[in-house]
Order: C-alpha cells, then sequence, then structure tokens
C-alpha cells in the first residue's frame, strides 16, 4: 500500500527522556550542596558580629585612651598652677576647667565627638558650652572605675548625638579634694555603622561567590555522577529537536492544505450546482427510460455525496468538529466499499470485505468517515498488483471499531513511513498521487477523536491500516 501520510509522532523517545531519573545518591549530593552553602553563610554572619564586636571594642579602648589622654592634661595644669603661686584652690580650679574646655572644644566634632568634665559632687556633665548633661549611665562607669561604656542609641540624643549608639571613654582626674573629676569623652559609633554597612555587602558577595563555587563544584559532581545518561539523554534530546521541527513543517503543510482546500471547496460550489440543475432537466423529460433515469438518479446522490464531503471538509478547514451521529460501522464499511468497487474491478484487484455482525454503532460523521475508509481503500488498490487481494476487516475492541484494511503489496518501506505524514508527500506521483489521501484521512479520523495507523504487515507481505474510532 502506498502512504500518503504515516501515523502522527507518538513521543516514543520525549517520553524515554521523560523517563530519565537523577542517580540514586543524586538527593544526598543536593542536600550536601544546601548544608555547605548554609554553613558559609553561618560563618559569614559569625565572622560578621565577632568583627562588629571587635570594632565596637577598639573603639571603646580609643574612648578610653583619649579620655586618658584628656585626664594626663588636665592634672598637668593643675600642677603647673599650684606651682606658680599660692592661691585659693577653688581659683586654681576654675582657671584649669576654662583651659581645658577651652582646649577641648578643638577636639570635638559637631554631631561626633563629646568631650565632658565630671565635677566632684556633680550628679551631671559639663560640656565644652557650659550645659549640664545628666547621665545615669556614664555616673555609674565613672564612679564604678570603668574605662569605658557603650551608650544605647535611645540615650545618644540626650547627649547631642545622633540617634545611633554611641561609645564613652572614661578617666578619672585626682584632685585635692576628697573626690575625684571625671573626664568624659564621647563619640558617636558612626564609623561602625558605616563598617557594618561593608560588612554586609562584604557577606552578600561572599555568600554568593560561595553560593557559585559550591553550586559549581557540586554542579560538576552531579555531571560525574550522571556520566551514565549523558549519551542516551542527548541522543533523546536531539530526537525530540527533530520531532518537534517536523511537527512545525507539518503544522505549515497543513495550513496551506486548509486554504487550498477551502478555495477548491467554494470553487467546487459552482460547477456542482450546475450539474444538478442539468441532470434534473434531462431527469425531467425522461419518464420512459427507467435504466437511464436510474443512472442519472446516481448521479445525483453522488453529487449530493460530494457536496456533504465539501461542507466537512470546509468546517475541518475551520477547525470545527464535525456533527457526529450514531452509525451503524458497517453500514459505513459497505457504503465505502461500494464506493471504490469499480476502481478494485478496473485494477482487477479484488476486495474481500470482512464484517462482524452486531456492532455497537460509531459516533461519526458518515460522509466523513466514508471518504477517510475510501481514501485509505485506494491506497491499498494502487498498492496491489493485479490479481492480487485487498481485505477490509471491521470488528469491536476494547470499546472501539477497528477498520483494518490490508493489502498484498511489497509493504511500506520504512523510510517512507517516517515521512508519509508530511501532506503532499507520494510515491506515486508520477502514477497521478497527490500526497493528500492518507492526510485527509487522518485529520477526518482525528476529528473524530479516533487514530490512524500505517505500517508493514507483520504476519505477511503488505501494508496494514488501521482506523480506531471510539463507539
Amino acid at each position: 500500500m502506498t502512504t500518503d501520510t504515516v501515523p502522527e509522532a507518538r513521543g516514543s523517545d520525549a517520553r524515554r527522556l521523560a523517563k530519565l531519573r537523577p542517580p540514586p545518591r543524586g538527593w544526598t549530593l543536593t542536600v550536601a550542596m544546601l548544608l555547605s552553602i548554609a554553613v558559609i553563610i553561618a560563618a559569614a554572619v559569625w565572622s560578621a558580629a565577632s568583627e562588629q564586636e571587635d570594632a565596637l571594642a577598639d573603639l571603646s579602648h580609643e574612648q578610653a585612651l583619649l579620655a586618658t589622654a584628656v585626664a594626663i592634661d588636665f592634672e598637668a595644669r593643675l600642677a603647673s598652677h599650684h606651682g606658680a603661686a599660692a592661691r585659693d584652690e577653688s581659683t586654681i580650679l576654675d582657671e584649669v576647667l576654662l583651659e581645658l574646655l577651652a582646649g577641648a572644644r578643638r577636639l570635638e566634632e559637631q554631631g561626633e565627638l563629646l568631650v565632658m568634665v565630671a565635677r566632684p559632687g556633680q550628679r551631671g556633665f559639663l560640656t565644652t558650652d557650659r550645659r549640664v548633661i545628666p547621665s545615669a549611665r556614664i555616673r555609674s562607669a565613672l564612679d564604678g572605675s570603668d574605662a569605658s561604656v557603650v551608650i544605647p542609641r535611645e540615650e545618644a540624643p540626650s547627649l547631642g548625638l545622633p540617634r545611633r549608639t554611641a561609645v564613652a571613654g572614661v578617666a578619672r582626674v585626682a584632685s585635692r579634694g576628697p573626690q575625684p573629676w571625671g573626664i568624659v569623652v564621647v563619640t558617636s559609633a558612626e564609623r561602625l555603622r558605616d563598617r557594618q554597612r561593608q560588612d554586609t555587602w562584604r557577606l552578600g558577595f561572599t555568600v554568593v561567590i560561595a553560593t557559585a563555587v559550591v553550586g559549581g563544584l557540586g554542579g560538576i559532581a552531579r555531571r560525574r555522577m550522571r556520566s551514565a545518561l549523558d549519551l542516551e539523554r542527548a541522543i533523546a534530546i536531539s530526537t525530540v529537536l527533530r520531532e518537534r521541527e517536523a511537527a512545525l513543517a507539518k503544522a505549515d503543510k497543513m495550513a496551506t492544505l486548509a486554504a487550498l482546500s477551502t478555495g477548491i471547496a467554494h470553487e467546487l460550489g459552482t460547477p456542482l450546482s450546475v450539474i444538478v440543475g442539468r441532470v434534473e432537466q434531462v431527469l425531467g423529460r425522461m419518464t420512459e427510460d427507467e435504466r437511464s433515469s436510474s443512472a442519472l438518479r446516481i448521479v445525483l446522490e453522488q453529487v449530493e455525496r460530494i457536496r456533504r464531503i465539501v461542507r466537512g471538509c470546509l468546517a475541518l478547514a475551520r477547525g470545527d468538529a464535525p456533527h457526529l451521529v450514531p452509525t451503524p460501522p458497517e453500514a459505513v464499511a459497505r457504503r465505502a466499499a461500494d464506493l471504490v468497487r469499480h476502481r478494485f474491478d478496473k485494477a482487477e484487484v479484488e476486495l474481500v470485505p470482512r464484517i462482524d455482525a452486531d456492532l455497537a454503532n460509531v459516533a461519526c460523521d458518515p460522509s466523513l468517515l466514508e471518504q477517510a475508509i475510501v481514501n485509505v481503500l485506494l491506497n491499498a488498490c494502487h498498492a496491489t498488483p493485479a490479481g492480487g487481494h485487498v481485505s477490509l476487516d471491521v470488528h469491536a475492541s476494547d470499546g472501539r471499531i477497528f477498520f483494518v484494511v490490508d493489502d498484498d503489496g511489497v509493504g511500506i518501506p520504512d523510510a517512507v513511513a517516517e515521512r508519509a505524514s508530511e501532506p503532499f508527500f507520494s510515491t506515486k506521483r508520477e502514477e497521478g498521487g497527490t500526497g493528500l489521501g492518507l492526510t485527509i484521512a487522518r485529520e477526518i479520523v482525528k476529528h473524530h477523536r479516533g487514530e490512524l495507523t500505517v505500517a508493514r504487515r507483520t504476519d505477511g507481505p503488505g501494508t496494514r491500516a488501521v482506523i480506531a474510532v471510539g463507539t
């Protein structure tokens, strides 16, 4: 049997690709990669937190040293004033305090660094601009002999600093009185915030790099673990791509065929109407020649059949679903066999219908399904030499009706079968083949929610075509 198309691709290679699974230990590698990344992130976070603590400790130490330096300067000034002349102690302290505050003002930075002095017996702290600022936290550190104290961001504005964590260095200055003086140098931890911001960026960069490295190494390891599947997967992917390209090419040809069918169907309308009109005129005059009248009525029936097929093809070209009605499959098969009988007789090929009795009705458009069977039978007739046989076997199985056409030809070559699904593809081009017969048949069967398959017979020479539709 020659073919004009083959069954639609069943996607066996695509299904084989879908069945490929990672090696059993693939999930273990994935978990190990995720754990490695988590450990790296945790280590980076811990490192950033440690660096933050170290930076805060360094800043506290710097402030303590600065406070100590100011305290030493204060003590030196006191000593120089005491040695210069015998004066009142309170006068000396006031003079030294004024000098210290004037010098400290040069150290201060607006909103960044603040120098304060704690006078004996005074709860607050004297600033360089003569304000007195209370701070229980700094007083507690001074009384407890601490070298520095961290001031929470909530208390920083009360010292005239931005709302950020601050660090105060504390130093005590010995005096001739019963209580020591105190020097406090307070700074905002703005540098720490900038450093923390840099640490955050560094942490993010580290995580990204670490993730990329671990992911890269893990990917290499995973590819090695799956090396046994690489070749098969590559072949399957290549096959899927080829099938996809073939499907696109087929879709393009089907679109061309649909447009061509629409044009042909419209062009056939006028001549068919003319034929019907002329035949009816002649038929009306032939009242006595019954044989000729019967022949003309057959012509009218066939013209009407052509019209139904044309309407059906137009509907299929538009994508409309055919009008399905319950129909006896034996009637469809016998009608199709009768329509091609003269072609078989002319080719000297015997057509042998074998139709089971009591078959369930099939849901179909009778004219279209008949045409699909006719196209398959004509293909079988073309492929069968004179004196050969073509069988039409109709039976039911698994809730479906099967129309099986077997011929005695040489059989369809595999190379031809691969391309036979293409519209306009024919091995009988020199004999008038259009390459549309099985293409149209397959589209009709497809719109009946059925399936058309064509393959070399396994029980003898020739080709087998099977139309399967639901009941």
